[in-house]
């Protein structure tokens, strides 16, 4: 590698300028995912008891805004079981759980980018690196003379290709796996208080029904 700039490895390889531009991709994608995560923190069962408080109180109104005012899928769920309190709990349940697979969808959007790239760059980073002991061959064949050390450098410059595809592939896998695991956690507890929720709901019908009932007699 004497005599090998970082600048000549970016001219003669193409696969380190694309691992480059790889890496500052997913630079970007583990600041703004771990930003927009980190916005997501809240009292789950302090908010739920909240929201069914506005409920009990015949406030529903107050209640739907309660959950738009919260930054947090959380709000959008139950607001949805609460525009449509009035029908049966299997509709509600069905439309509750719409909102959890869109939930869902929109926690794990751009984890996908962080899962590619680590599993391209070690591929891209081989790939730079056959390529470049390719042209290390040609290049001795062609100047026939020179020896291994010909070969050496060209073969080291290479191999260059393979260390800065690992080096961009590991961080992008763990962050990957660090956020799929924390969008489980958010869903898990989202989907436990929307079930919360909608017993809640049937229990308010049921006693409003019994209720009805009574007056009626």
């Amino acid at each position: 590698m004497a005599g090998i700039s970082f600048l000549q490895l970016l001219k003669n390889s193409w696969a380190i300028d694309l691992l480059l531009i790889f890496s500052v991709i997913a630079l970007a994608v583990i600041l703004e995912r771990l930003w927009s995560y980190s916005r997501l923190g809240i009292d789950e069962k302090a908010f739920l008891n909240r929201v069914q408080s506005a409920f009990k109180r015949g406030n529903i109104q107050e209640a739907s805004f309660i959950c738009k005012s919260v930054n947090h899928p959380l709000g959008e769920v139950l607001d949805v079981g609460i525009r449509n309190k009035d029908l049966p709990r299997e509709d509600i349940a069905d439309l509750i759980d719409g909102a959890l697979i869109e939930t869902k969808s929109y926690l794990e959007r751009k984890n996908s980018v962080l899962s590619t790239i680590s599993f391209i760059s070690p591929l891209l980073g081989l790939l730079g690196t056959v390529m470049g002991i390719i042209r290390a061959f040609h290049d001795l064949s062609v100047s026939g003379s020179g020896g291994p050390s010909v070969v050496m450098a060209g073969v080291a410059e290479a191999l260059v290709s393979t260390a800065i595809g690992i080096i961009v592939a590991i961080p992008a896998a763990i962050f990957y796996n660090y956020f799929m695991n924390k969008v489980k956690t958010i869903l898990t507890k989202i989907e436990a208080n929307s079930r919360r929720f909608l017993a809640f709901l049937h229990t308010t019908s049921t006693t409003k029904g019994k209720k009805e009932t009574l007056e009626l007699d």
